[in-house]
């Protein structure tokens, strides 16, 4: 599995710049020893075993610092090499409970929200966690406002689908990077696309957002313009725009991922098209 840089730059920054405390206690020195241990075992890759030795290190000494700093090597390492979000969100949890003001605070709720969007997919848990690292005012502007993205997309995926058309709409304003600003417009013209038979303009509305959300360099290739222009074909089919429909979706056919979704889509725009001409 492929951990992504930030991530993973992320998570080295965890590594304590000093372990060796109190050497003179026999039972600390064993402590040490143990995380040097977890250090070089994950510096070989063996991220299985780090992630065991880091957890007979709270085993061992649950009230020492170097426990809490072991607690949150091995819950990351769960997290980014060995496919365990549970395991990883429940050492999370106990971290907060423990590190009162670490400054790694922001980076777990980080990490609990992602683990909650991304690999369990519970929404209403991942739009709490957003919402408050977004009240927390911890975070620079970006990271903000791509909080606030995932909110509305929490928002989105349990329903709430006026909400987070409100949502993105609000975040649109706040100055987004390019790539977020295109993301935003493209889900904006799903959640109008998704009440659209019972909105006024709401299709209409999907249209304009997925034309935003075309990449300035428009190509082919790129998923996000293909995205946009299946959307727009399929808004302008709602609208019984028959004719620029199977226009937008011949154009896209060779391209796009999912070839078949577009031979349906064509055959059943051949069918009304030779039933209006009649």
């Amino acid at each position: 599995m492929k951990v992504p840089k930030k991530l993973l730059n992320n998570f080295l920054k965890t590594a304590p710049l000093i372990i060796f405390v109190n050497l003179g206690c026999s039972n600390q020195s064993s402590v040490s020893n143990r995380y040097l241990t977890a250090e070089r075992l994950w510096a070989d890759k063996n991220y299985a075993a780090a992630a065991a030795e880091f957890d007979q290190i709270l085993k061992e000494e649950p009230n020492s610092a170097l426990s809490l700093q072991a607690l949150l090597r091995a819950s990351m390492t769960k997290m980014l090499f060995l496919n365990e979000p549970e395991l990883a969100l429940q050492g999370f949890k106990l971290y907060l409970d423990r590190a009162g003001s670490s400054e790694q605070v922001p980076q777990v709720q980080r990490q609990m929200a992602e683990i909650y969007f991304s690999k369990l997919k519970q929404y209403p848990n991942a739009m709490q966690m957003y919402q408050k690292m977004i009240d927390s005012q911890k975070f620079d502007h970006q990271d903000t406002v791509y909080f606030k993205y995932r909110v509305a997309r929490c928002q989105f995926l349990v329903g709430k689908i006026k909400s987070a058309i409100e949502a993105y709409e609000a975040l649109l304003k706040q100055d987004p990077s390019e790539e977020l600003r295109e993301r935003t417009n493209l889900d904006l013209g799903h959640a109008w696309y998704a009440i659209g038979e019972n909105e006024k303009n709401g299709f209409q509305n999907a249209i304009a957002a997925y034309e935003k959300g075309k990449p300035k360099v428009q190509s082919f290739t790129d998923p996000n313009f293909l995205e946009a222009e299946f959307g727009i074909g399929s808004a302008m089919e709602e609208l019984d725009q028959l004719e620029q429909a199977y226009l937008k979706f011949t154009s896209i056919e060779k391209y796009y991922p999912a070839p078949n979704v577009i031979k349906v889509k064509l055959m059943r725009l051949d069918d009304r098209l030779k039933k209006k001409r009649k």
